[in-house]
């Protein structure tokens, strides 16, 4: 299969170029030159399948021309191995807890997924590969994670100064040999500014072997493709008619909104997709509006989604033949301020017992805001509640330290490098890290 660029739509690669590369040195994303289709059959049968073979099915139609299909069976059986429980929070409300991973976040599923395609991909004698993160947390703790101790990769994880606690930053830094935790004096668009300078650095890039783990990587959004058919065969073996269900996502950098558009296109049946923003709500203006005018970020309860500018914007609106209005056939958006975050939490947990993180109570209440709230709805659940549990601790007013498997006695003493926010700094930085490079 090839990959075109959503810049330049006449340029195709290979797929093997697509995810170790990560973005066209000329700039856009990395997207399917053609969408395959899932079979009806397949569909109709998901009630009684695994995680893993939902994944395979729907991963094999895009990696399948380029790669074994033992290959790919191994990638999956190795990266979503842990629970992905559906619960019901309400009536006719369901959440598809997707935290159940080693950081207790969704990023596990694509980080997971990512590490072990590059094995696969790289062959023996490959150079030394060079993976580039800008995060907010929970994106860097999981490709630590997933990439800690990797052989012949270095992982360099960009984040805001400010953007994590020192003992999350301190876990980082110290998740590795080969990986490379920077604390930037600036802001999540300075780092993203960062790494795409980068990738734009031709020089750089003919000496070094450069990729990335952020959800601009087309494979990123494999599995969370297979996690939308997934919540769906879980609903239909209630019973549910799944053409009904709106999904509600939330939605930061929109990578898991991509995956939603692409699981539709390919053959999922369900309702609305929603798009969840938090205050940060350019994409919620721009489905409104037609306009896309990106303000200063603002510090939000859902502090994971506060970002301005929305890396995947571009798959989204080429997904749909640039054609605003057939976005909008398939995409619905709201936004959710902190008061109604903090509502939604109280509600949740005192009429069903349910505790939510933030992102994920941005879901909840954007099913809340439908015009026909009789109809059956499924959240995404992001984050577990202790990735958050100093704000939801505030907000019900108990004690959740109980969930949380923090040690603040216990953190390390090593702690991460600081940059500035300019990109020579980066570049320099990089560098320091190579051998045999002139």
């Amino acid at each position: 299969m090839r990959y075109y660029s959503t810049k330049q739509p006449d340029i195709t690669v290979s797929m093997r170029e697509a995810v170790m590369a990560c973005v066209p040195q000329t700039g856009g994303l990395y997207l399917p030159a053609s969408l395959p289709t899932i079979p009806e059959a397949f569909v109709r049968n998901m009630t009684d399948m695994a995680l893993q073979e939902i994944a395979y099915a729907t991963t094999n139609v895009f990696l399948g021309e380029d790669l074994d299909s033992s290959e790919i069976k191994s990638v999956i059986d190795g990266s979503l191995s842990f629970d992905t429980p559906l619960v019901e929070i309400g009536n006719g409300l369901f959440a598809l807890e997707l935290f159940h991973g080693p950081t207790k976040v969704f990023k596990d599923f694509g980080a997971r997924f990512l590490a072990g395609l590059f094995k696969s991909l790289r062959h023996e004698g490959c150079s030394r590969l060079n993976v580039l993160v800008a995060t907010t947390g929970n994106t860097g703790m999981a490709v630590a994670r997933a990439f800690s101790d990797c052989a012949d990769v270095n992982v360099f994880i960009l984040f805001p100064h400010g953007a994590m606690t020192r003992y999350d930053a301190s876990l980082l830094a110290s998740a590795g040999s080969n990986i490379h935790a920077v604390e930037v004096g600036g802001t999540i668009e300075d780092c993203k500014s960062m790494v795409a300078a980068a990738f734009a650095d031709v020089k750089l890039r003919d000496k070094l072997m450069l990729s990335s783990a952020n959800s601009t990587n087309f494979a990123r959004l494999m599995p969370q493709v297979a996690l939308y058919f997934y919540a769906m065969g879980r609903l239909c073996a209630l019973g549910i008619d799944t053409d009904t269900v709106d999904l509600a996502v939330p939605s930061g950098n929109l990578g898991m909104l991509v995956s939603g558009l692409m699981a539709r296109r390919i053959g999922l049946k369900c309702g609305r997709l929603i798009a969840a923003c938090n205050a940060n709500n350019s994409f919620d203006r721009y489905l409104k509006t037609g306009l896309f005018e990106p303000k200063a970020t603002v510090s939000t309860y859902a502090h994971l989604m506060d970002l301005s500018s929305p890396s995947n914007l571009p798959r989204l609106i080429a997904l749909c033949d640039n054609d605003l209005a057939i976005l909008r056939q398939y995409i619905d958006s709201v936004t959710v301020g902190d008061d109604l975050i903090a509502d939604t939490i109280r509600s949740m947990n005192s009429s069903s017992g349910y505790v939510s993180d933030p992102h994920t109570a941005v879901g909840i209440a954007a099913l809340g805001l439908r015009k026909d709230t009789s109809r059956p709805g499924l959240v995404f659940a992001t984050a577990h509640p202790s990735r958050s549990a100093d704000i939801v601790s505030s907000i019900l007013g108990k004690d959740m330290s109980m969930w949380s498997d923090r040690n603040d006695h216990a953190v390390s003493a090593t702690h991460p490098d600081r940059l500035p926010p300019t990109y020579p700094a980066l570049r320099k930085y990089i560098l320091s890290y190579q051998y045999n490079v002139i």
